[in-house]
């Protein structure tokens, strides 16, 4: 199994549960001022976490088990909340990855792998009468239709891209054979921006490991 399907079937299960009182005490903020910061807990590694307006997919208690507390005194954030934006994804593999920016890279092919999801972390609606092909298939390339893992496999170039819906509110997109990362980058970034078009909402993505 691709790692991001690993990741995306076992994220409920690689943080402190909400019943974890030794991570999040239950009780009003002991700090002065109130929720001076906000951190939580995913695989091992403590991440910044911020107030917000609404839950995201990962945050949401109605989905998983993600617990926020404030730094200092430890007590749980009872409102919604989100992981910062700039923290870096907590696994292993994708942090690996990270450390190759400005790195040489190997020659050869290139094969990356992507989420698209909503920026408010809604679910994707359902377009009414587009199929796949026509809704994630880049306008701007020449593409075509291929056999592969995935509900949508399609050719570009040298390019071999596998859409999947993995998690509520999440597309996850495998790139195999791009001639680099930056062509893989744009071939993502199309079909987000194609997506969102398509659905009305404004669509995130994001380079999971490549």
């Amino acid at each position: 199994m691709r790692p991001l399907k690993r990741l995306l079937k076992t994220l409920r299960n690689t943080h402190e549960a909400p019943g974890d009182e030794t991570f999040a005490k239950t009780g009003p903020c002991e700090c002065s001022p109130e929720w001076p910061a906000l951190e939580t807990t995913a695989n091992g590694y403590i991440l910044r976490a911020l107030p917000s307006s609404h839950y995201s997919i990962m945050t949401n208690p109605g989905i998983g088990t993600f617990a926020a507390r404030c730094t200092g005194c430890h007590a749980r954030y009872p409102a919604p909340w989100v992981v910062d934006g700039n923290e870096p994804m907590p696994y292993d593999f994708a942090r690996d990855a990270a450390e190759l920016t400005g790195q040489e890279r190997p020659h050869g092919s290139v094969e990356a792998e992507y989420t698209i999801s909503t920026a408010g972390g809604n679910d994707w609606p359902a377009p009414p009468g587009i199929d796949y092909a026509t809704l994630f298939q880049p306008r701007s390339l020449v593409c075509e239709s291929a056999e592969a893992e995935g509900d949508h496999s399609f050719r570009t170039g040298t390019a071999l891209i596998s859409v999947s819906w993995e998690l509520a509110g999440t597309w996850a997109v495998y790139v195999e054979g791009a001639a680099s990362l930056e062509a893989a980058d744009l071939i993502v970034e199309e079909m987000a921006r194609q997506l969102g078009e398509a659905t009305g909402e404004t669509a995130l993505h994001h380079r999971v490991n490549g």
